[in-house]
């Protein structure tokens, strides 16, 4: 009975190997996943240009060459440059189920700081492995290098005061003008912040000139610098040492606060009611 029953046995073990390799050999080989069929995107600069002012926008627009069921997010990756996160701002452009183009921008925050130029050199693709996988990866990421132009204020002189030291320091400006002789003229760059910006000196002002005094409280010496943004965009650097030990500073008492506090010319901005010119003194 035991003979019999292990025949048996073998028996079915060659009639499933049989019927298992008769189904192998009739069965086709699957194909290998294709990413053929996967969308593939191009960009295009709708602005047209690399060089923006602070304030503007870069628009670049997302296309792909064909439509899917799910959405895909395209965002901006910083390669480098010498813009930080305060100057500039960007929203990832979505290309939403069953389109073919998105938009992204890129905004140069005017921040009302006088600077140089600066640049920022980015990336824009897909980097998410939920929509990296969905993506032809024949499609080639956008580099851009932008260039951030500063933008003044066009209508006056906007000078900003910073110091390298800890110390509370003011800045108010004076007027010397005919029509205004030895007036004190703006005091709002006399805060508790450092650096300080003064807005108080505008081109339909009384043409002349103009006087930017520092108030030191005794915390001499310390270096200075004045950054400057003139009417027509230009950024003026002015850097210095102030120390009443070595120079001698005219001194205008300031008595708008209701006190009398010692004001040192530092610097000299003549109107002549198109543009102004500042030297330091």
């Amino acid at each position: 009975m035991r003979k019999y029953i292990k025949y048996k046995i073998i028996g079915l073990a060659f009639l499933v190997a049989g019927i298992v390799a008769c189904d192998t050999a009739d069965q086709d080989v699957s194909p290998v996943v294709s990413t053929d069929g996967y969308p593939t995107a191009t960009f295009t600069n709708v602005t047209g240009s690399t060089s923006i002012k602070e304030g503007d926008t870069l628009v670049y627009k997302v296309t792909t060459d064909k439509p899917i069921d799910r959405s895909i997010t395209f965002t901006l990756k910083v390669k480098g440059g010498t813009a930080n996160q305060d100057d500039y701002q960007a929203a990832s452009a979505v290309l939403q189920p069953y389109t073919t183009e998105a938009y992204m921008y890129i905004i140069a925050v005017n921040d009302g700081f006088p600077e140089v130029s600066e640049n920022l050199q980015f990336e824009i693709g897909v980097y998410t492995i939920s929509n990296r996988y969905i993506l032809n990866p024949k499609t080639v990421f956008e580099n851009v290098d932008l260039t951030i132009v500063n933008k003044n204020d066009p209508t006056l002189l906007t000078v900003v005061f910073g110091w390298d030291t800890k110390d509370d320091i003011d800045m108010v400006t004076w007027s010397d003008t005919p029509t205004n002789p030895h007036t004190e003229w703006g005091d709002k760059g006399a805060t508790a912040s450092n650096p300080e910006t003064d807005k108080s000196i505008w081109l339909s002002d009384p043409v002349g000139t103009y006087y930017v005094n520092v108030l030191d409280y005794g915390a001499d010496p310390f270096n200075y610098t004045f950054t400057i943004g003139h009417p027509d965009g230009s950024v003026q650097i002015i850097e210095g040492k102030f120390d009443r030990t070595v120079t001698t500073y005219t001194n205008d008492a300031w008595t708008a606060w209701g006190g009398s506090y010692s004001s040192f010319r530092v610097l000299k901005v003549v109107n002549d009611g198109t543009k102004f010119t500042v030297t330091a003194l």
